[in-house]
C-alpha cells in the first residue's frame, strides 16, 4: 500500500481510459425501383460531436539508484541491493536539527525490527563526512549513514532545496523486495516525516501480499 500527504504516502496510479463508441443510426429502406440517393459523407472536423480527450498518466518519476561510500569507507551499490530485500532510503537536512535527531533515533531504537524483515536502511545527511561521523558514533547507529554535503545524491533524488536552505529535505523512500518503490514522502513541511509505525508497516504488507 502506497499512502500519501503529511505523515502518508503518495500513491502510484494507473489510469484506465474509457472509449465511448457512438452508435450508428440505420438508413430507410430505398423504394422499389427508385434510385437510392448516396448517403452524405461527413467530413472530418465538421462533426458537431466533441472529440473525446485522453489526459495524460500521472505518476511520480521512479527513484534513481545510485552508488557510494559510507562513512565507513564501504563501497555500496544500491542497484545491487535494489530486488534481493526491501530498502529503505531517509534523507535528512542536518544531523543538528532536533528533528533529524529525534527522527533518527527513533529509526535506532526500533532497528532490530527492520533486521527482522530483512530490510537494508540507509540514511543520507546533507552534512560534511566529519560531522555524519560523530553523529553515527553518538547516536551508536547500526546502519549506513552516508554523507552528502554537495547534495549530489539529494539532488538526483529530486529532494534537494525543498525549503530554500540549500540542503536535502526530509524525505522517506521505501522499496519492496522486487525493487518497487512502494512508499515515497517528500515533506511538504519540515516536520512532515512519516512514524516508524508507517515504515514499519508500508514493508510488512507488501511482504505479506508477495512483494507486489
Amino acid at each position: 500500500m502506497t499512502l500519501t500527504g503529511r505523515k502518508s504516502w503518495l500513491s502510484l496510479i494507473a489510469l484506465s481510459v474509457v472509449v465511448l463508441i457512438a452508435a450508428c443510426s440505420g438508413a430507410d429502406e430505398p423504394t422499389p425501383g427508385a434510385n437510392p440517393s448516396p448517403e452524405p459523407s461527413i467530413e472530418a472536423g465538421n462533426s458537431d460531436e466533441p472529440v473525446p480527450s485522453v489526459p495524460p498518466v500521472s505518476s511520480p518519476p521512479p527513484a534513481p539508484v545510485f552508488s557510494f561510500s559510507t562513512i565507513d569507507g564501504e563501497e555500496v551499490r544500491l542497484e545491487d541491493i535494489l530486488g534481493t530485500a526491501p530498502v529503505y532510503v531517509l534523507f535528512i537536512p542536518s544531523v543538528d536539527t532536533e528533528l533529524d535527531r529525534t527522527q533518527v533515533s527513533r529509526i535506532q531504537e526500533r532497528h532490530s525490527q527492520f533486521e527482522d524483515l530483512g530490510v537494508y536502511v540507509f540514511m543520507i545527511a546533507s552534512d560534511l563526512p566529519t560531522k555524519v561521523l560523530e553523529f553515527r558514533d553518538e547516536l551508536g547507529l547500526e546502519f549506513p549513514v552516508i554523507a552528502d554535503p554537495l547534495n549530489v545524491i539529494a539532488t538526483d533524488w529530486q529532494v534537494f532545496d525543498l525549503f530554500g536552505e540549500g540542503k536535502s529535505g526530509p524525505a522517506s523512500f521505501v522499496f519492496n523486495a522486487h525493487g518497487v518503490l512502494i512508499a515515497r514522502l517528500v515533506a511538504a513541511a519540515p516536520g512532515d516525516r512519516p512514524s516508524v509505525d508507517e515504515v514499519l508497516g508500508a514493508i510488512k504488507e507488501s511482504l505479506n501480499t508477495g512483494g507486489v
